[in-house]
């Protein structure tokens, strides 16, 4: 059986499997700098769907002995806001404060804990005789202040509990999704400057060109990894997922397409699950296996699904009108009066009218376009522009005025079976390459 997740895309705290030559080495490298507490700035640099968080889920679940920060920046403002939520919301800090504890029972004669102070039990001494005064021992003062957490909230106090913690043991920064935020990346630039531990920052290729400051940015490249799937790389990944099959699933056009990890994981999943469903009452099931992967996303019937594709994104058009200023839809095919035509599709908005048809095929080509070319030298209906488009799921379309808008043949699929979110992710898809608003 393959091993493949309902949801490919990695969470926080996720056991993700790490595979593909380059996605291995990058683990490796990263795991190594934490353990012997390099000074470096590893800069993780891919797309979504590439693997970044699966690598930093991996580090964090694998060096689970060592103090690993996990800080996830989607959506937060500066990395020490996140820093201290994480400390404080997960089990990180009664950890920390487990070990520091138990460092400063150890030398509780080094730290004052004699004669008179021993009329209270060590904890209570701790609390009242270190922690509220706050005065700190010259050689246990770290461990002191990481029981007693005395830091400020913002990134000088973060810096202070990092330094402190250093002393307790390994310790390694994952910083997640760093966006163009001003307030992140000035306090990572503080953080590489004034802290001397492994930092491992992930970010997208869009984020990662233009960073304007010089300085972060030249330390932001020294050790930079940017992650691109190869085909050496694809096959590794899905043998971790489907030894048996994965050969079958390489031949799957849509599998060997695929240009991220989470699409690769999705499309394969998808071909192993349907042969699976459509094999399980077959005697010689594995032949059966094979053979539908084989046949895993074709479009048996091409004409009766361009009508069904036809149907829902007219439907999907009607639903979202205000959403996208759409003015008119037109309940069916439109015969266009002028070239005695009839497009699939006919909408209008304010400043324009487009008239698109939908073309499925199982071909290299499509041969079917010759209504459609009798418009290539329509440019207007009254007074209104016309804007074309062809909907297909083939790469070789020659045709002239009109925009080629490639829809895969997994999408159709999913749409005409009923999968809205697909849809309406079509139809904006739609409108932003024909620019309508």
């Amino acid at each position: 059986m393959c091993e493949f997740k309902e949801y490919t895309v990695s969470r926080f705290g996720e056991k993700s499997k790490v595979a593909g030559k380059l996605w291995t080495q990058t683990l490796r490298k990263i795991e190594d700098v934490i353990i012997k507490r390099k000074d470096e700035v590893i800069t993780i640099v891919g797309s979504p769907g590439m693997g970044k968080t699966t690598l930093l889920n991996s580090v964090y679940n694998g060096l689970s002995n060592n103090y690993i920060i996990y800080l996830d920046l989607v959506n937060s403002p500066s990395i020490s806001s996140s820093a201290w939520r994480f400390v404080k919301v997960t089990k990180f800090y009664e950890r920390v404060k487990v070990y520091a504890f138990n460092l400063l029972l150890e030398h509780k004669k080094d730290i004052g804990y004699v004669f008179f102070a021993k009329i209270r039990e060590f904890p209570n001494w701790l609390r009242h005789a270190v922690c509220e005064k706050e005065e700190w021992d010259k050689d246990w003062g770290f461990a002191e202040r990481l029981y007693c957490m005395p830091y400020e909230g913002d990134i000088e106090g973060f810096i202070e509990f990092l330094k402190d913690l250093q002393k307790l043991g390994n310790v390694g920064l994952l910083l997640d999704e760093m966006k163009l935020e001003e307030g992140q990346l000035k306090e990572l630039h503080k953080l590489i400057n004034e802290v001397g531990l492994p930092i491992i920052i992930s970010m997208t290729p869009e984020v990662f060109s233009n960073v304007s400051d010089s300085a972060l940015s030249r330390r932001l490249k020294e050790a930079e990894v940017e992650l691109k799937l190869s085909d050496e790389d694809k096959a590794d990944i899905l043998k971790a997922y489907c030894e048996e099959y994965y050969e079958d699933l390489l031949k799957v056009e849509e599998v060997i397409k695929a240009v991220t990890i989470n699409e690769l994981l999705d499309k394969a999943r998808t071909a192993y699950e349907e042969a699976l469903e459509k094999c399980k009452e077959e005697y010689k099931k594995d032949e059966c296996i094979r053979r539908e992967i084989g046949s895993s996303f074709v479009i048996e019937n091409p004409i009766e699904s361009s009508r069904q594709l036809e149907d829902k994104i007219r439907e999907g058009l009607k639903e979202l009108k205000e959403e996208l200023g759409i003015k008119y839809v037109h309940l069916r095919g439109k015969k266009i009066e002028e070239k005695g035509v009839t497009a699939d599709i006919y909408f209008k908005t304010d400043d324009a009218v487009y008239i698109g048809d939908i073309k499925l095929s199982n071909k290299d080509s499509l041969d079917n376009v010759g209504n459609m070319r009798k418009l290539e030298g329509l440019e207007k209906e009254g007074a209104y522009p016309v804007k074309k488009f062809i909907i297909t799921n083939q790469d070789n379309v020659n045709l002239q005025g009109f925009k080629i808008i490639r829809i895969s043949n997994a999408e159709v699929k999913k749409i005409i079976e009923g999968d809205r979110e697909k849809r309406d992710e079509l139809i904006r898809r739609i409108m932003s390459e024909l620019k309508v608003g």
